[in-house]
């Protein structure tokens, strides 16, 4: 399906798709847009002329020309065929200090070594030096020397470049600037004894193989995948949710509280109020205390005259007994004569004693009647024993008897004398019991005032005052104390919220980017399922070749898995051969590189737009020993290669002992013995 249409399609699912807001569709349309694009590779293919290498491992000194020419280098074992193939790859991408290839290259006689290597692009020619020095460490090897048409323009080796210059010079930038390795990118370009599954198992092979056949919706995904790695949550965002959740019920409980507690704090200035009041007015009318001593004053007076009057009362009352016993008297001499005796024994029942036989008290002659009258002490009202008469003063006795006439108006007199007297007391009585209610009312206002007990109370407002003030500021404290503690929860609210907010909006947008991811993905796997189909063609063409050794019955090629390019070749025996599970000295590993290599190679021919680089390097492609079962199908591979790889450059090291079929080989490729243009170490 063309670019475009596959575009197109993609387009119209975003906008299409329930699970991508529509916010996030004009983003991913543009990433869309920006990413799945094609790689623009330089058209001018570039191939190897000519190699000048010093001091790399077994190699002091070799100049060996190419000439854009199939070339096969060979030699004894150690003589520098495999150094060849490393140092060329050395002077393309270096070195990687992490992951060493080489380790030890430079040649134990030497301080530096140094690799020159000329290449054509169209109608350009190259150098590109790269040197490297131990000097207590491996340096230099990261700064290259390009050289452009070096006949005519010899520019100092000081004069040094990157190796993005090399990049540029070679066609890896694309691929480069798309996030990939260049050890991985040329990893394709070799098949080397010990590195075999360099490509194969590389982590960006898949994607790799995908974007050199224009599946550059792999650059989509890649993207989609940062965005998701972006999205994910992080430890305090995952526990954003629960923690919100509790913090905000905390803060809730801490809200109801503290309203509570102020429910407490007003009832509280509610009752202090009321009692500052009360004390307020009890001060009032403390400070109005001179009004309380007036009425004071005035009782004082009262009682005073009260007193005054009874005591002119009881002169009065006195006056009125001796008044009548004046009367009795003057009366009672009429019959003195005809009742003496029993005058006499009226005398002594009515004879009074000076004093009360029980409280010893003076009876005062006024009381005198009463103490006669019921039997008992006016005084102290105990009843008189009946022998009260056993101590009395004694009774005058008065004799003779007066004329009638003289008694009579003496009697008149006294009558007289006695209603004055009886007025008087009467007078006294009422002016006593009018002082007496003066005085009782007095006492009712003296007791409304209460002045003891308003001090009393004032003192008691004044504890309770400061004992419910004391509380007042213990609620406020614990006001305060929840207040703080409901400020230290707000803040962490706030602070949940945001990573919840935060938590939201990146499950959003990863909900999002999965449903554009599935979308890229289906699309991906259907455009990756046309590449393996491709791929399974080729390589089951190709199996065609092996006829006599392991691969012989090899029926055909499956791609197991529609995420990655990991395949099986299957036998006529029912048995099934994956690379991944052969050991790296496998000499069926070998086979199974260089199908896979030249396969891809063969397809990205097929390519409008492909890597300039045209150079496959393969070491040892026989193994370190003669393989007599698939020697045959070897050599009759390498000659495959060079019908199948028409645009590239292909330069194989091996031992001359597999130089069996030289005659073979010689059709196809340029021999070199490594011995004529290398001098080795002894």
């Amino acid at each position: 399906m063309p670019e475009d249409n596959i575009k197109s399609e993609i387009r119209k699912s975003i906008r299409e798709e329930d699970e991508i807001d529509e916010e996030y569709e004009d983003e991913f349309i543009d990433v869309l847009d920006s990413r799945y694009t094609n790689l623009d590779f330089d058209e001018s293919p570039v191939l190897l002329q000519h190699m000048q290498i010093r001091a790399f491992r077994a190699i002091t000194d070799l100049d060996l020309p190419i000439n854009n020419q199939n070339t096969i280098i060979h030699g004894k074992n150690s003589k520098g065929k495999s150094s060849f193939i490393e140092a060329t790859r050395f002077n393309l991408i270096g070195r990687d200090d992490d992951n060493p290839l080489v380790t030890d290259p430079i040649h134990e006689n030497y301080g530096k070594l140094e690799t020159d290597s000329y290449w054509s692009k169209g109608d350009v020619e190259y150098k590109i030096h790269r040197e490297m020095e131990n000097t207590g460490g491996y340096k230099g090897h990261h700064e290259p020397n390009i050289v452009k048409n070096p006949s005519e323009n010899e520019v100092p080796i000081s004069q040094r470049q990157t190796q993005s210059d090399v990049n540029n010079l070679i066609g890896y930038t694309p691929l480069y600037e798309r996030g990939f390795d260049e050890f991985d990118v040329f990893s394709l370009h070799s098949v080397i004894t010990g590195e075999l599954r360099s490509f194969y198992n590389c982590d960006d092979a898949t994607d790799l193989i995908d974007v050199l056949f224009g599946i550059t919706v792999t650059n989509v995904v890649r993207k989609i995948k940062e965005e998701l790695e972006d999205c994910k949550l992080d430890k305090e965002e995952k526990k954003a949710k629960g923690l919100l959740r509790e913090r905000v019920q905390r803060a809730y409980k801490l809200h109801e509280e503290i309203q509570s507690l102020q429910v407490d704090q007003e009832e509280t200035e509610k009752e202090i109020s009321e009692k500052t009041k009360e004390r307020e007015d009890l001060s009032h009318l403390i400070e109005n205390k001179g009004e309380v001593s007036v009425i004071l004053s005035e009782k004082i007076d009262i009682k005073d005259d009260i007193s005054d009057l009874q005591t002119r009362r009881d002169e009065k009352q006195e006056e009125f007994g001796s008044i009548k016993q004046a009367i009795s008297k003057v009366e009672s001499e009429a019959v003195t004569e005809e009742v003496a005796p029993a005058l006499q024994e009226m005398k002594q029942l009515v004879a009074v004693p000076n004093h009360c036989p029980i409280c010893t008290t003076s009876i005062s002659p006024s009381k005198h009647e009463q103490f006669h009258e019921e039997g008992d002490c006016p005084l102290c009202g105990e009843d008189i024993p009946p022998k009260r008469y056993d101590t009395v003063s004694e009774v005058e006795e008065e004799g003779g008897v007066d004329e009638k006439e003289r008694r009579h108006e003496e009697l008149e007199e006294l009558e007289g004398r006695k209603r004055q007297v009886k007025g008087e007391i009467e007078f006294l009585n009422d002016e006593i019991e009018e002082k007496k209610q003066r005085l009782q009312e007095l006492g009712k206002i003296e007791e409304e005032s209460k002045f003891s007990e308003y001090k009393r109370r004032k003192e008691a407002l004044k504890n309770e005052i400061t004992q419910l003030r004391e509380q007042s500021r213990k609620i406020e404290l614990r006001i305060e104390a929840r207040r703080e503690k409901l400020h230290e929860v707000a803040r962490d609210v706030w602070r949940w919220k945001q990573l919840n907010k935060g938590r939201i909006q990146k499950e959003q947008r990863q909900k999002a980017l999965e449903a554009f991811q599935d979308l890229i993905t289906r699309e991906q796997k259907e455009a990756r399922r046309r590449v393996q189909n491709r791929l399974r063609q080729r390589m089951n063409s190709l199996l065609k070749v092996f006829t006599r050794g392991t691969f012989e019955t090899a029926t055909g090629v499956t791609f197991r898995e529609d995420d990655s390019y990991k395949y099986t070749v299957h036998t006529t025996g029912q048995t099934e051969s994956k690379p991944e599970l052969l050991e790296e000295t496998n000499a069926e590993l070998t086979l199974h590189m260089l199908l896979f290599h030249v396969a891809v190679l063969a397809e990205l021919q097929e390519e409008s737009s492909t890597l300039p680089l045209k150079l496959v390097l393969i070491d040892s492609p026989y193994g370190n020993g003669q393989d007599d079962e698939n020697a045959p199908d070897i050599t009759d591979f390498l000659l495959e290669m060079t019908e199948v790889l028409d645009e590239c450059q292909i330069i194989v090291a091996m031992a001359d002992s597999n130089l069996a079929d030289q005659k073979r080989l010689k059709q196809r490729y340029d021999l070199s013995a490594v011995v004529d243009y290398i001098e080795v170490r002894e």
